[in-house]
């Protein structure tokens, strides 16, 4: 953690200058700017907010928002704008590290959610239960209507609007759930516990909570054997994790190999032409032919 802080100090002497003069009417001039710290955040940002700010994600594309470290234009961005929007539950290691000046108006959307843990862990992964993420854009729309008084109905209307597709989309989910035969599910990386809590399913894992934790022999053999125990016929990887753990395991077990995606960054094709919805309806879809 020291050395965290020393590195964000660093970056924030290295743009201070820029900083100053950006005080002094550089910043965006209707100030209407949010900076969020990587995808699912910012796409239930926008579905509040609407066309009213622009919002902006720290986390570039093909970037593993575990370990993502912010530059100089990201700690710029994030001193100058209206308001930030975070997971929290220990994903954004930086933000402890923060400067107090940012710190102030940077705001964890996950506060109002009873974490689960892993291996004694905080999962940060609240975005994958549909109904945690309409507890996300509520905390974001509370806070907006705090901020921004005069636009308050245009956010009670985004939300409930966003409260509606997320509770269809959850609805849907829970009837497909009858329809599997195995409930029992392997993944590379830990990141779907939320997912399978709310839906009585059961994940097995390669790597813990950090998607590129070097498994050890027993972990891999544990794996390897509930996978046999459990009949279980895939396992998912992810497109930011190497896959290379996992095919060992594939090779072992007969199992193969598939891909969920857990939104935490969408390549540029996907922000093209999916979003939160299609994606988790796409995974579960996934996980249900898996199951057979």
């Amino acid at each position: 953690m020291i050395c965290i802080c020393e590195y964000l100090m660093k970056r924030l002497l290295l743009f201070l200058p820029t900083l100053l003069l950006a005080g002094c009417g550089n910043a965006p001039s209707n100030g209407k700017v949010i900076y969020t710290s990587f995808y699912p955040i910012y796409d239930f940002t926008k579905r509040v907010v609407g066309d009213l700010y622009e919002v902006k994600n720290l986390t570039p594309v093909g970037a593993e928002p575990h370990d993502y470290e912010l530059t100089n234009r990201d700690l710029e961005g994030l001193s100058t704008s209206t308001v930030n929007f975070i997971n929290g539950f220990g994903l954004e290691h930086w933000k402890n590290a923060l400067p107090s000046s940012i710190a102030s108006k940077t705001f964890e959307v996950s506060s109002s959610i009873n974490p689960l843990t892993i291996n004694g862990i905080t999962d940060p992964h609240v975005w994958l239960n549909p109904m945690h993420g309409v507890a996300q854009m509520q905390n974001i729309k509370n806070k907006m209507v705090e901020l921004d008084k005069e636009h308050k109905d245009v956010f009670e209307s985004n939300f409930l609007k966003a409260k509606e597709a997320f509770e269809t989309l959850d609805h849907d989910l829970m009837n497909q759930r009858k329809e599997f035969n195995n409930r029992y599910f392997a993944v590379s990386h830990a990141a779907f516990g939320y997912l399978a809590d709310r839906y009585d399913l059961t994940m097995v894992f390669v790597n813990g909570l950090e998607p590129d934790e070097e498994p050890s022999a027993q972990a891999m053999e544990r794996i390897a054997s509930q996978i046999k125990e459990y009949n279980i016929s895939t396992i998912f990887t992810e497109e930011l994790v190497s896959p290379e753990i996992a095919e060992a395991i594939a090779r072992e077990t007969g199992a193969k190999l598939e891909v969920l995606n857990p939104l935490e960054g969408l390549n540029e094709e996907e922000l093209k032409t999916e979003d939160y919805l299609s994606i988790m309806k796409t995974n579960f879809a996934k996980l249900k032919e898996a199951s057979k």
